[in-house]
């Protein structure tokens, strides 16, 4: 009875024996004179036996199986099957971890086997050797299968595959017995392998290979949106052949597109935290983009692939430590220190292309002077030419003219010399908001060819941005050409022109004048050369995106195109995509009021240079209309600015105020309007 005990420890019976667990008695002939204190310890040797051959069935049910893709597996055990036994096998999953898991718990398994053939060795020396002895001799491994079976039952039951596995492992280190714990560092430091075999790939070579799912990053095998211009997306979708048609007309070239790679957030280890996990998705998708760089892989896409050294000479060092970690259970400081070295790598390499390859600063000065109207002399030429043409243009032709208008006055401006305004195209807005005003200068915006890699900075909802700045700033600049052309028609008329006309278009020359004069002088340059000066300044990529938003935040803020996000948090500083701290669909009030004041410029320009010298009843009507427009439209302006300057202060806000109410010019002749009193 003692070896048939032995050789059940070491043999599996069949399959159905493993799922009686009550029943066991069957499998062994008993004498009836057995005492019920050896049945006793019988059983306790048969139940190591059992969960034994249990971990091993296990094992080859995941050996034996097909391999199969996380997609066909649960087509597999979604289908009926009339076998109990086999629907238990078909919910083992696959791939490389499970694979790695049952490899270690084969060597963990190997001290009972050795256990097992010492026993016999000795039987044969000693055939009258007790149940009690070989139960004292295995009791050890009891626990130790019940805590191996829990894992089983994590990979079966809870479907726990893929690198999550290792980070469910992790609580049977610290158990506080040497045998599970000792077992599960072995078994983590077989799946480690897999796992940091992921890592390095995505890391030093920006490559996902992981045809299992088994890792939690995922490639998304297709461009992402973030990245994607409306057109772009347009074009993928191929929504309509007369969209496209429209598109290939486009003289400025797209940015390449970035391919989208996203966190799995439910197979994150539980070892690694959210900023780890954002900095090594951060990380592959630099290296993907760098490898990805368009003006390089036009020859030969397999020798150009690897032509650029982004870890310069040191991809293998990188890649040995890296590697280095799997050797142990799981160090967070370690690991965090050797993922931030390679960050900081990372970063550095791409902030210096931006610089050297992408111009970076260069690209920020024609931001400056197409989007933020930094060139007065080519605006200021532009709008006066066009303006002429735009009058008995189509709505549909519109754009295309000014265009023309655009390069031709570009061209002759600047020559042979200059030819940046090449990069830069004219459009009109898409939105509902704007499509319903007749004004066609209210909705143009302009597109900009920008170069690789700075696409990464100046993403689609950054441009649009800069698109809403540019189209406040010409609706400005168009109205002060406007109210310029009314002064010199009245200047060089030989009439003499209405006092109250005289002095209402004044005063909007005069408020228009000095919003201008703000926004251009007092906020834009100003914010440009802050920006500029924290871009050389910074040393990494995450520190050019953190000014550059921190720059389009204060400067819409401060411009008043956008109100200001005060809930908004930045996700994660190790992030590709992000946006700035503004609310993107939400004018401020102050823009609403400064858009009122230049519609109604807009206006009396058009009626005031229909005017004669003296004014017929209707006209002085309807100049007294304008009066009280401009007048409502003045003070709710400066109550606005006072109060934004009460609630949030600013120095910005306070020069503003001074500028338009010089000398109190507005505000002494309304003695309820105490704003003269609170800033004086």
């Amino acid at each position: 009875m003692i070896h048939e005990t032995l050789f059940y420890l070491w043999n599996c019976p069949n399959e159905e024996d493993l799922l009686e667990k009550n029943e066991w008695t069957h499998l062994f002939e008993l004498q009836e004179f057995l005492h019920p204190g050896e049945q006793k310890l019988l059983q306790i040797i048969v139940e190591i036996a059992v969960d034994y051959h249990k971990l091993v069935t296990f094992s080859r049910q995941v050996f034996n199986q097909t391999p199969t893709s996380r997609t066909d597996l649960r087509e597999v055990t979604s289908s009926s099957s009339s076998n109990t036994i086999k629907m238990e096998f078909t919910k083992v999953p696959t791939g490389l971890y499970i694979n790695a898991f049952c490899n270690g718990m084969h060597t963990v398994l190997d001290g009972y086997r050795k256990e097992i053939i010492r026993l016999e060795d000795l039987l044969l020396q000693n055939p009258q050797l007790s149940l009690t002895y070989i139960l004292s001799c295995i009791q050890k491994y009891r626990n130790l299968f019940q805590a191996l079976l829990s894992m089983t039952q994590l990979i079966e039951k809870d479907n726990v595959h893929g690198c999550l596995l290792i980070g469910r492992l992790h609580k049977y280190v610290y158990c506080g017995m040497d045998l599970i714990a000792s077992a599960a560092d072995q078994i983590i430091r077989s799946t480690n392998t897999v796992f940091y075999r992921h890592l390095c790939n995505w890391i030093i070579y920006g490559d996902l290979v992981d045809a299992f799912a088994e890792f939690f990053i995922i490639d998304g095998k297709t461009a992402d949106k973030d990245f994607l211009y409306p057109e772009q997306m347009l074009e993928s979708a191929v929504e309509s052949a007369e969209n496209l048609t429209v598109f290939r007309k486009s003289r400025v070239r797209k940015p390449p597109q970035v391919r989208e790679f996203y966190i799995n957030w439910g197979m994150v280890p539980l070892f690694i935290d959210e900023e780890t996990a954002e900095s090594i998705l951060f990380m592959g998708r630099i290296v993907w983009i760098v490898r990805n760089d368009p003006k390089r892989t036009g020859d030969d896409n397999y020798q150009i692939k690897y032509k650029r050294d982004i870890w310069e000479g040191k991809d293998v060092e990188y890649y040995r430590k890296i590697q280095a970690l799997e050797s142990q259970t799981f160090n967070s400081m370690e690991f965090q220190g050797v993922i931030e070295e390679c960050r900081v790598k990372l970063t550095k390499y791409l902030w210096s292309v931006m610089l050297d390859e992408g111009h970076l600063i260069e690209h920020l000065q024609l931001i400056r002077d197409y989007f933020a109207l930094g060139r007065g002399e080519l605006f200021q030429q532009f709008i006066t030419v066009a303006e002429n043409h735009v009058k008995d243009t189509s709505s549909e032709s519109v754009i295309q003219k000014l265009n023309f208008i655009f390069l031709e006055t570009a061209r002759k401006i600047y020559g042979e010399n200059d030819k940046t305004y090449l990069k830069f195209e004219l459009t009109t807005t898409s939105s509902n908001a704007d499509s319903t005003n007749t004004n066609p200068w209210v909705r143009v915006q302009i597109n900009f060819e920008i170069q690789w890699p700075l696409h990464i900075v100046f993403h689609p909802k950054v441009m649009e941005l800069y698109n809403k700045l540019f189209s406040y700033l010409l609706h400005l600049r168009k109205t002060q050409i406007d109210l310029h052309k009314l002064w010199a028609e009245h200047v060089s008329g030989k009439q003499k022109i209405d006092r109250r006309v005289w002095t209402l278009r004044q005063n909007l020359m005069f408020l228009v004048n000095n919003l201008q004069y703000y926004l251009q002088v007092d906020v834009i340059e100003a914010q440009f050369s802050v920006l500029l000066k924290a871009v050389r300044n910074a040393n990494e990529f995450e520190d050019i995106i953190k000014v550059h938003h921190e720059f389009i935040s204060n400067l819409l803020a401060k411009t008043f195109v956008l109100t200001p996000d005060e809930e908004h948090i930045y996700k994660n500083k190790h992030r590709l995509y992000q946006t700035p701290a503004v609310q993107f669909d939400v004018p401020s009030k102050v823009c609403n009021v400064i858009i009122r004041l230049l519609e109604l410029c807009d206006e009396f320009c058009l009626v005031a240079s229909t005017w004669d010298a003296e004014l017929t009843e209707p006209e002085v009507e309807e100049l007294e209309i304008f009066q009280k427009r401009c007048d409502t439209v003045i003070e709710s302006l400066l109550f606005i600015l006072y109060s934004l300057y009460e609630k949030v202060g600013g120095q910005h806000l306070l020069q503003l105020i001074s500028q338009l109410d010089f000398n109190q010019y507005f505000s002494k002749n309304k003695p309820d309007f105490n704003l003269s009193a609170a800033l004086y």
